[in-house]
Parts: C-alpha cells; sequence; structure tokens
C-alpha cells in the first residue's frame, strides 16, 4: 500500500525489510525519487489480511474522558493520507463524490439507499436498544432483512427521524461511508417478540423481552394521531461489526490503519461538515468499523452513524441553547460566569434561534455563521488538528453542494412542516456559504493546474469562483526542471499573465519522463496569503504533460 506522500508502503514487514536492505546497500548520497510511476493514487487498497481482528468496544466514559484531559492546544501538521496532488484517495474511509463527480438532486436524494425500506408486514423485534431515555429496536423484516429503528420523542415527530436521513444524505453526498436510513412508519400490533429477544431494564441485569416492555418503550415515542409510530428504520451495514472508530491514534490489530486518526484529511475535515451541520455529538459510538471481504480481502470499512443530534435535533428533544457554542466541559468559560456574579452571559445566551416541533432548535442568523467558533458537545482530537489547507479541502466539497442537493436531502427527511423545511434549506446554505467565505480565501486558492502538449499552463482559482473573492490583478508564475532522483531544479524562467492561463517560457522541455515544476502565486489586489506559491509539478508522458505533484 503506497496511499501517501508520507506513507509508502506494502505491508509492514515487507516495508521494513527493504528499508533494511536499502541502508546497507544504497550508494551513499542516493535517495528515493519524489514521484513514482503510479502518482498520484487515487485509491488507497486494504492490502493487509485483517481475518484475526476481533471486536473491541469503545468505551463510552473512556473515550469521553480522553478527548477532555487532552485539550484543545494541539501541534498542526500537514494531513498524513493526502496523495501526490494534495488530495484524499477512495479507500475504506472515505469515497470521493462531491467535487469530483457529477451529482444531482436526485442522487442526493437517494444517497446510498439500495430499496425502499424495512418490508411491509410484521416486523420481528431480535433485541431492544435499551430500557434508557429513548427507546430503540433492532428488528427483522418478512424477509429477513435486520433494521435498526429510533423514534421521534413525543412533541416532536419527525424531528429526530428526519434529521438522521437528511444529515445521512448530506454526508453521503461529501464522502463518507453512512447506513442506509428510511422513514417508515409501524403500527404497534406488527411488533412481535422474537425467539430469544432481549432487554437490559435501567439498573438491572439482562433478561427476556416481555410485551409490556413494547409498550412501556413506545410510551417514549412520539405516536401519530393514527396510532402509528414514524421511525427511522437503519439498514445493518454488511460485515461483522469490531469497534468504533476513535479520532486519535491507530488500532494496534487493524494491520492496514497505519495512518493516525488525527493526521487523516477527512477526519480532521469531518470537524468543518459537523460545524455546518450543527452534528454536535461527533464521538466514537456514533461511528462503526465492520470487517467485510471484497475479492478476497478481509478488511475494516470504517463508517459514521447516528446523527440524530444534529441540526436543531438533540434526539430526545430540541437541541439545547448552548449546543454548538461550548463544549460540556469548559473550566476557563465556567471560571468567567463564577467571576461574573451571575451576571456574565455567554454569547450563546444572546443568539435567536428559529424553534418549531418539526426541526427542534436552530440558530436564526447564520449569513455570519463563524465556522472556527464552533464546537462540538466534546473536543474531538482530529478536527482539533485540522490545518488551514484541510479546512480548504473541506470547503472546496462543500461549495460542490448546491442549495438544490441541500434541498433534496431536506425534502427526503420529511418533517411534516414546509415552513420548517425551508427555513432550514436556507440556513445550510447560508452556513456553507459563510464556510467557504472562511476558508477559500485563507490560503492561495490556485487549483487544478494543467499543463497542455503546446506548453500553455491553465488553472483555476477556487475562491474567485466561488465567488468569495475578487480576482488578483494577475498570476505569476516560476518554472523550472526538476531532478525526480535527486529533488534539484533548474531555473527556466518566469511568466505572468492577467488571467489563469499563461505561456510556459522558451525552453520548456519535452523529453519523455522529463519532469517540470512550476511555482504559482498571485500578485496585486488580493490576500496576502495567495502570495505565497503553490508548486505543480508535470511529468512528460506518451507525449503529454501528466500533473504528478501539487
Amino acid at each position: 500500500m503506497r496511499p501517501t506522500t508520507a506513507f509508502r508502503m506494502s505491508a509492514a514487514f515487507v516495508g521494513a525489510l527493504v528499508a533494511a536492505i536499502a541502508a546497507t546497500t544504497m550508494p551513499a548520497g542516493a535517495a528515493a525519487p519524489r514521484f513514482y510511476q503510479d502518482d498520484p493514487i487515487w485509491v488507497e487498497r486494504d492490502t493487509e489480511d485483517a481475518s484475526s481482528m476481533r471486536p473491541l468496544e469503545v468505551d463510552l466514559f473512556v473515550d469521553l474522558t480522553s478527548n477532555i484531559l487532552m485539550g484543545t492546544d494541539v501541534a498542526r501538521g500537514r494531513a498524513t493520507n493526502v496523495n501526490t496532488v494534495d488530495e484524499v484517495p477512495d479507500s475504506s474511509w472515505f469515497t470521493n463524490r462531491a467535487g469530483r463527480r457529477a451529482l444531482t438532486p436526485a442522487d442526493v436524494a437517494r444517497g446510498p439507499n439500495m430499496d425502499d425500506g424495512p418490508a411491509p408486514g410484521v416486523w420481528t423485534i431480535t433485541s431492544s436498544k435499551s430500557d434508557g431515555v429513548t427507546p430503540g429496536f433492532t428488528i427483522k423484516d418478512v424477509h429477513g432483512q435486520r433494521w435498526f429503528l429510533k423514534f421521534d420523542p413525543p412533541g416532536y415527530r419527525g424531528m429526530a427521524t428526519g434529521t438522521e436521513v437528511a444529515v445521512t444524505k448530506l454526508m453521503w453526498a461529501l464522502g463518507y461511508n453512512v447506513p442506509e436510513n428510511h422513514i417508515a412508519y409501524v403500527r404497534r400490533e406488527q411488533l412481535v417478540i422474537g425467539s430469544g429477544a432481549k432487554i437490559t431494564p435501567f439498573g438491572r441485569k439482562t433478561r427476556p423481552m416481555r410485551f409490556e416492555d413494547i409498550d412501556r418503550l413506545l410510551d417514549r415515542a412520539s405516536r401519530g394521531t393514527d396510532g402509528s409510530f414514524r421511525v427511522v428504520a437503519s439498514k445493518a451495514l454488511a460485515g461483522t461489526p469490531v469497534g468504533r472508530i476513535r479520532f486519535f491514534g491507530t488500532r494496534p490489530d487493524d494491520p492496514n490503519d497505519v495512518v493516525p486518526h488525527e493526521g487523516r484529511r477527512e477526519l480532521r475535515a469531518y470537524g468543518v461538515f459537523a460545524a455546518w451541520l450543527n452534528h454536535v455529538d461527533a464521538k466514537a459510538i456514533n461511528s462503526l468499523d465492520t470487517l467485510v471481504t471484497e475479492g478476497g480481502r478481509v478488511h475494516v470499512r470504517h463508517h459514521l452513524i447516528d446523527f440524530g443530534s444534529a441540526l436543531g435535533s438533540g434526539g430526545v428533544g430540541p437541541a439545547d441553547y448552548w449546543e454548538g457554542s461550548a463544549y460540556l466541559v469548559e473550566p476557563r468559560e465556567m471560571g468567567r460566569q463564577i467571576a461574573g456574579f451571575g451576571f456574565y452571559r455567554p454569547t450563546w445566551r444572546k443568539a435567536a434561534f428559529y424553534e418549531s416541533r418539526a426541526i427542534g432548535r436552530f440558530p436564526a442568523h447564520n449569513a455570519g455563521f463563524d465556522p472556527d467558533a464552533w464546537k462540538p458537545r466534546v473536543p474531538n482530537q482530529a478536527f482539533l488538528h485540522a490545518t488551514s489547507a484541510d479546512k480548504f479541502w473541506a470547503a472546496r466539497k462543500l461549495a460542490a453542494i448546491s442549495t438544490a442537493m441541500i434541498r433534496a436531502a431536506v425534502r427526503a427527511g420529511d418533517f411534516g412542516d414546509p415552513a420548517s423545511e425551508d427555513f432550514l434549506v436556507r440556513a445550510l446554505a447560508e452556513r456553507r456559504d459563510a464556510i467557504v467565505r472562511a476558508y477559500l480565501p485563507a490560503i492561495n486558492p490556485i487549483v487544478n493546474p494543467a499543463l497542455g502538449e503546446d506548453g500553455t499552463l491553465t488553472f483555476e482559482n477556487a475562491a474567485v469562483d466561488a465567488d468569495v473573492a475578487h480576482a488578483p490583478r494577475g498570476y505569476h508564475a516560476v518554472w523550472a526542471t526538476f531532478d525526480n532522483a535527486t529533488g534539484e531544479t533548474k531555473y527556466l524562467g518566469e511568466t505572468s499573465n492577467v488571467t489563469a492561463t499563461t505561456p510556459a517560457p522558451v525552453g520548456l522541455p519535452h523529453e519523455e519522463g522529463t519532469f517540470v515544476k512550476v511555482q504559482l502565486s498571485a500578485v496585486g489586489g488580493a490576500p496576502s496569503a495567495w502570495a505565497h506559491p503553490v508548486n505543480a509539478y508535470f511529468r512528460q508522458q506518451r507525449a503529454r504533460w501528466q500533473l504528478v505533484g501539487f
């Protein structure tokens, strides 16, 4: 496996052996090439056999405590799973969709769904989520397909279930592995207890489930006037569950898990997307790793699940006023309140909210949304390690999510309140635009460089194209040949143009295997960060220039 510029390896043992041999046989001063023949890599494959893995559950209390104790002051560095053109390859963690392929609102409305939800008829309960605050069942439909059912809290029909479905669609569009989630309706008489079904009453031992348990659990769910219960039916994920995603470190028993999770760009960017969707409950317990077999290979697929505490929903009721603005535990903030003798008012106490029983409670004004000020309930190490480059990458993904796509996802949630749905679409569009405004102009936004056969260089300006920044007065390019073995460069010349197109200088080589490096920057009337050049590397291959590094 050679998924990134930082990790170029196959099996760990083989990699170590090769390195040891190379150290004893390589001439002094020799170095590995900067770019390999297969760069840039767009698919990262799990090559090692993971069949020996066993389920390992993450303890919720330990995970929360660990994240809190780690603190929020971290050393940020470049993401370590990007390829040579600074993109995230497709993998068992992530699949490039928005911004990489043409998506339609219909695609987003369908999302990961492959069928129409649980088959009508009797649903057999095989287990209960718990006898806690919110009810939940695992059922099998008449075809034997397993589903997990979650309900809306009383008085908020559509809030939690609609949120779960809408957010799932959008997270799928952004590239994550998510379950099939469907809005469905069930009546009490459809539910029967299967052989061996268990329940764990609060504070008691697990025991066989009884009919009165179903009624007691359903008393805590929203019942329609026709007696039906609205549910989100989540299709069981393929494979064998083996645990959760921790947002730092690696899992020792997964031979393919070699990149520390806080260094994975898709997990860092998840923080930007969580801020967009107000997904405050982004933690290990709301993820699931499953062991799957594909093409004879046994490996782990990583999923994000359970989006009921997002948008305006807090799962068991509307989102609390403080959610999205503060962590559960903030000693400094608590100190301010104590020192203020009750007169100190946190920012969230002054904010206006849109409230309805259909969507819960969501900030009313989102055009001025500050994504850097947003916080989940508990610090997340991957989110905290995000750099400006990671946030830029996330913002480009969001820029590819059109308002029509947002509307399609919200409509799929079927909240049952057109006015609230319209508000939610506007709010998410405004938050998307605020994120794009914050992060696209923050670094040099030149993207997608291409070098034509005639030596004409073209590129794009992501911030200008998204209409969140004015075009600079021009662009400057510094050209050089590049020695892929030694890293040495030889100056060729400089070119400038007022548009995102510039010809190569005289003397551009065209021999097969030649490398050229071009430094690109904006000049005049642009943010200072745009003067910091980006480096594009091209290789002459089969009479064409191919971008191999960026």
